[in-house]
């Protein structure tokens, strides 16, 4: 009997672990999160932006691949940016504000980033990442919740001059993740927008494949009123 308490004893942290790993991602689960952006323009003026990043699983596959739809609505100007559709590990998608239960609290890789656990705070574990890219510094932060879902993150911009360029605050708003019944938030009204390329500093838009991690480009794009027009 002794024997049979021992080995529950020293089993439980490792089942406990399975069922953390056990959580998977369906097909139709949405995170929506209010995101706030605040720039400053090479003018110097500030701008700031209101906006909604709707992640949208739209497939989950056998080989352990997950494809999730990111649509940015600009709140204030009522036009949303075209979706972009990309790919990930289903076991620890990149393209989702998520870390798997079991690295929680560990400094972990999330595709060629390293994210390093700062603390556990308020219920929350805290990661952050810092980037140099061209000459563009990226500080990007995640506050993940015990299931793995980040419920905030912050992007901060530092150009060359060490000046804060933009800060771009997202916070999870509503997601049936957690409650199946949570219906997909609507848009209606709400126009697609034309994107036309453009020459800007360096400093204010970093394009980059790590779309999650550094800026949104979405984000910035918003900011150019000029640049977007309404179909």
């Amino acid at each position: 009997m002794k024997s049979l308490l021992l080995f529950l004893l020293l089993a439980f942290p490792l089942f406990a672990g399975l069922l953390h790993a056990s959580v998977s991602f369906t097909s139709n689960a949405f995170f929506a999160y209010n995101q706030t952006v605040i720039m400053t323009l090479p003018n110097g003026s500030i701008t700031t932006i209101h906006e909604v990043l709707l992640q949208r699983i739209i497939g989950v596959y056998p080989n352990n691949t997950i494809a999730v739809n990111l649509t940015v609505y600009n709140v204030g100007q009522k036009y949303y940016l075209p979706p972009v559709v990309s790919l990930s590990n289903s076991s620890f998608p990149t393209n989702l504000y998520y870390i798997p239960p079991p690295l929680l609290g560990k400094n972990v890789t999330r595709g060629s980033s390293e994210m390093c656990f700062v603390n556990y705070s308020n219920g929350l574990y805290v990661y952050e990442s810092k980037s140099n890219i061209q000459g563009v510094i990226i500080e990007f932060f995640m506050w993940v919740n015990s299931s793995g879902i980040a419920v905030k993150v912050q992007t901060l911009q530092i150009g060359a001059t060490l000046q804060l360029v933009s800060n771009a605050t997202a916070v999870l708003w509503k997601s049936n993740y957690f409650n199946p019944s949570t219906p997909l938030p609507t848009f209606p009204g709400f126009t697609e927008a034309h994107v036309v390329s453009v020459n800007l500093n360096r400093t204010l838009l970093v394009i980059s494949h790590k779309l999650l991690e550094y800026v949104l480009i979405a984000g910035v794009l918003g900011i150019i009123i000029i640049l977007l027009f309404r179909k």
